[in-house]
């Protein structure tokens, strides 16, 4: 007889115990549904995964509004390598792509040209941007590239 009494308070205290570990475990994915609600309430739209646009040549059109001296290209394929001209430089390297940035795996490998003082200050630039982890964005047929810090912008259009 003494024995059903304490069973029942030992079920009673797994029970009582139990429920607020379940009642934890669910309001968290609650949160975060009505999150994801309010950030879309608020856009009034779906977010929409944009694809980077992988084996296609950009030119680039201008730095923070700058035309470059000299013509400046870029062509990131599929697996991340990445090969162009800086102006002064001809490069070739591994590219990290996120779903907004970009990043070097490594430093890139460069082929030195002869380049004015004016044309090299705007290479500094580039690869100040390029190699900053910038964030990208596309808009239509153009690639924007911003720098992860500073205010550096970059524009490029797609080439034929």
């Amino acid at each position: 007889m003494k024995k059903l009494p304490t069973a029942l308070a030992a079920l009673a205290c797994v029970l009582v115990f139990s429920f607020p570990a379940e009642a934890k475990k669910n309001k968290p994915a609650q949160d975060d549904q009505g999150q994801q609600k309010d950030e879309n309430a608020e856009s009034g739209a779906i977010p929409r995964y944009q694809p980077f646009p992988h084996n296609q040549s950009f030119t680039l059109t201008d730095i923070n509004g700058k035309a470059p001296p000299k013509e400046i290209w870029l062509r990131i394929d599929s697996t991340g390598r990445a090969t162009g001209s800086s102006g002064c430089k001809n490069f070739s390297g591994i590219f990290v792509i996120g779903p907004n940035r970009l990043g070097p795996r490594a430093m890139p490998a460069f082929t030195e040209l002869t380049c004015d003082q004016s044309a090299q200050a705007y290479e500094r630039e580039f690869w100040g941007i390029l190699l900053s982890g910038p964030y990208w964005d596309t808009k239509g047929d153009d690639l924007i590239m911003k720098a992860f810090k500073g205010g550096g912008s970059m524009r490029f259009t797609r080439s034929m």
